[in-house]
């Protein structure tokens, strides 16, 4: 087979079988679920405690629902519908830990609402529904002492800081590294420490998360101060960020250290991952290709770009391929949500080019 052509045949498959975040997002079936609602009613007896516990937990999770999925500069003008009219936007309500008492009723619910009328509700106050699209990630706490790198089954307080973060509600979920014989069999807590990209690669066949945090505590188990730190590694489109460091004074700061570097994460993700789906467009672009790594690095990035809909290969050529983008929101926001992901889009003459940064 000649040369141009089998590297065509290559390029073919790559481009015509690829997933995007834009198809999850268009489900966007964790959008619209609230968890962790905490409520604590007291009333005459505990029948009605629980029925105005259940009505309050669906009014807090509209709340919530609010600062998720509509701008800041828009919530002030929503309000609150009437406690029936929230019962009838509710799908159902998850009781993930309740108590009875005496005339009170203590919970932790979850709260499932409709799409259709609350974006009928959001609608008639007049503002942009913006939604959500969630990413995981796999954090691996790691505490280096005077002897070194502590082993992954180390407990100690900052493990059990991040095993105790809860994040199930946040744009980060977080799953924390198990520590067992089958992670150790797969890799060392120093090549975790220098952030090897090959050990990475082997430890997360098994976790499959698109984000991986070491998040490293350096300094004496029994005093202070301590140093955190550490990296944050794409699995998706191999990008490497350091996490900057920071001293807190003892083990006792530590689960505010991990709550403020999740934080962090939650914002910069959301920043990405947030897309107004009031407004729609399309636009056609071309990927210059040198070599089959470049098409290779722009497939991946695409696939973690929340605002794409969806990707349509209009023409193969051994040296480009042009597309045609369905996207959320305005060019110049997928423009920034591009570059997040590292890609530049950018016009040559008067045609859009798409490339890695």
């Amino acid at each position: 087979m000649p040369p141009v052509r089998w590297f065509s045949t290559i390029l073919i498959a790559l481009l015509t079988a690829f997933p995007l975040c834009g198809g999850a997002l268009a489900q966007a079936s964790n959008t619209y679920t609230v968890t962790g609602v905490d409520v604590d009613v007291t009333a005459p007896d505990a029948v009605q405690a629980r029925q105005q516990g259940i009505a309050e937990a669906r009014r807090k999770a509209a709340k919530m629902l609010v600062d998720r999925v509509v701008a800041p500069e828009d919530r002030a003008r929503v309000s609150l519908p009437n406690d029936a009219s929230l019962e009838g936007m509710v799908r159902g309500i998850e009781f993930v830990r309740e108590r009875s008492a005496p005339g009170r009723y203590i919970a932790t619910l979850n709260v499932v609402f409709q799409p259709d009328p609350v974006k009928v509700w959001l609608g008639q106050a007049g503002v942009k529904i913006a939604e959500t699209v969630s990413r995981p990630a796999l954090v691996i706490p790691l505490w280096k002492g005077k002897a070194g790198v502590e082993p992954l089954d180390d407990r100690n307080a900052w493990r059990e800081a991040w095993r105790a973060l809860d994040t199930a509600g946040s744009a980060v979920p977080v799953t924390v590294l198990r520590g067992d014989q089958l992670d150790q069999n797969a890799v060392t807590a120093e090549e975790l420490y220098v952030g090897d990209v090959s050990a990475l690669a082997r430890l997360n066949e098994r976790y499959r998360a698109p984000t991986i945090v070491v998040a490293i505590v350096e300094g004496d188990k029994d005093g202070g101060p301590l140093t955190v730190g550490g990296l944050r590694y794409d699995a998706q489109t191999g990008a490497r960020s350091e996490i900057p460091r920071t001293t807190v004074p003892d083990s006792a700061q530590l689960a505010t250290a991990a709550k403020q570097i999740h934080q962090k994460m939650d914002e910069q993700w959301r920043s990405v991952a947030t897309v107004r789906r009031d407004s729609q467009d399309t636009i056609d672009v071309y990927v210059p290709i040198r070599a089959l790594g470049d098409w290779v690095q722009v497939r991946q990035r695409l696939g973690g770009v929340p605002a794409l809909k969806s990707v349509v290969v209009r023409q193969l050529e051994s040296d480009r391929a042009e597309l045609r983008l369905e996207y959320f929101g305005t060019t110049d926001e997928l423009q920034r949500t591009l570059a997040s992901a590292g890609l530049a889009l950018d016009k040559e003459a008067d045609k859009w080019r798409l490339q890695v940064r």
